[in-house]
C-alpha cells in the first residue's frame, strides 16, 4: 500500500530502542520504553481516539491486519499522524506480551488533565470524584460505565489514585476520549469547593445512611468513590453531605468499586430520565386543559 512504512522482523528505525514494557499505573502515562507519548492499544480504544479527534502521533498496524484497518490508517494519516506497519513480534514487544492489542496500537500525546477550575465551572452533573482507586483496570472500568451513564467529567485525587495510563485507557474501551478529567491534591478541600458551587456531595459507602433508591437526584450531584480495600477515607467521608449505600440482598457486604459506580450512576440516570418523562407528561396534560 503506497505511503506505508513497512517493517518485517524489526521496528522502524525511528522507534528502535523500546523494550516492550507496557505502560503501568504511576508511569506518568508513558507508553513503551523509548516511545515518547502515551501508548494506547486495542481496536475500540484506538478507534475512539481517532473518532474523538485526539492527536495520534503514530499508528502501529500489524502487517497481517493492515487491510482490515485501512480506514483507521486513513483517519490517522489525514490527521497528520505517521503510519507504521510491523509484524506480530514487534507488536508484542511494543505493547507487552500479555497485551490484547488486536493488531492495532497508537502513540498519542501524553494525557493532559483538565484544570480543576474548568471542570467545576462546567457544572457537569453528575460529577464523579475518585479518591484511592489504585487499580488502573478498575479506573478504566469506572470511566467506561461513567461515560455510558452520561457522566462528562471526573476528578481524580493526585495521591493514592491510579493515573490515566495505557492500561486504564484500554479498560475504558475508548470512553476516556469522551471524558474531561482533572486532578486535585486536597480531596476534602475540593469537596468543600464543589459545595460552594452548588453541588451536593454524596459518598458511595456500604452502610451509608441514604439508600441509593432514596437519593434525591433532582439536584446537582458530585459522587465520591473511595479505594478498593478501605473505601472512603474518614476525612473525605466527613466532607460529604451524605453517604449513599447500595442495598445488598445476598451474603456479601459490598461490591467491587467499579461495579458499585456503574450501579449508582445508571440508577441516577434512570431516575432522572423518569423524572423528565413525568414532568413532560404533566406539562402536556396541563396544556390540553
Amino acid at each position: 500500500m503506497k505511503g506505508l512504512r513497512k517493517t518485517r522482523g524489526e521496528i522502524t528505525p525511528l522507534h528502535r530502542g523500546f523494550t516492550g514494557h507496557p505502560a503501568r499505573s504511576g508511569d506518568g502515562g508513558r507508553g513503551a520504553t523509548g516511545v515518547a507519548g502515551q501508548l494506547v492499544f486495542g481496536v475500540e480504544p484506538v478507534r475512539e481516539l481517532l473518532a474523538a479527534g485526539h492527536p495520534v502521533e503514530t499508528l502501529y498496524v500489524s502487517y497481517k491486519a493492515k487491510h482490515r484497518f485501512a480506514a483507521e490508517m486513513n483517519d490517522a494519516r489525514e490527521a497528520g499522524g505517521k503510519i507504521v506497519v510491523i509484524d506480530d513480534g514487534a507488536m508484542r514487544r511494543l505493547c507487552g506480551p500479555e497485551a490484547r492489542h488486536q493488531g492495532l496500537a497508537a502513540v498519542c500525546r501524553e494525557f493532559q488533565y483538565a484544570q480543576l477550575d474548568t471542570v467545576i465551572a462546567s457544572a457537569a452533573d453528575p460529577l464523579l470524584v475518585i479518591d484511592g482507586v489504585t487499580d488502573p483496570r478498575n479506573l478504566g472500568a469506572i470511566m467506561r460505565s461513567a461515560e455510558g451513564a452520561g457522566v462528562r467529567a471526573m476528578v481524580l485525587a493526585r495521591d493514592r489514585t491510579a493515573e490515566v495510563s495505557a492500561t486504564a485507557i484500554k479498560a475504558s474501551a475508548g470512553a476516556r476520549a469522551h471524558l474531561t478529567i482533572a486532578r486535585c491534591g486536597n480531596v476534602a478541600g475540593t469537596l468543600e469547593t464543589l459545595k460552594e458551587h452548588g453541588y451536593w456531595v454524596g459518598g458511595l459507602a456500604p452502610g451509608g445512611g441514604c439508600s441509593l433508591y432514596d437519593l434525591d437526584v433532582n439536584r446537582r450531584l458530585a459522587l465520591v468513590l473511595g479505594g478498593e480495600q478501605h473505601g472512603l477515607r474518614p476525612l473525605v467521608a466527613r466532607s460529604c453531605d451524605f453517604l449513599v449505600a447500595i442495598p445488598m440482598y445476598g451474603k456479601v457486604a459490598s461490591l467491587n468499586v467499579a461495579v458499585a459506580a456503574a450501579v449508582a450512576l445508571f440508577e441516577i440516570a434512570r431516575r432522572r430520565a423518569v423524572s423528565t418523562r413525568v414532568g413532560d407528561a404533566r406539562r402536556a396534560a396541563q396544556g390540553e386543559r
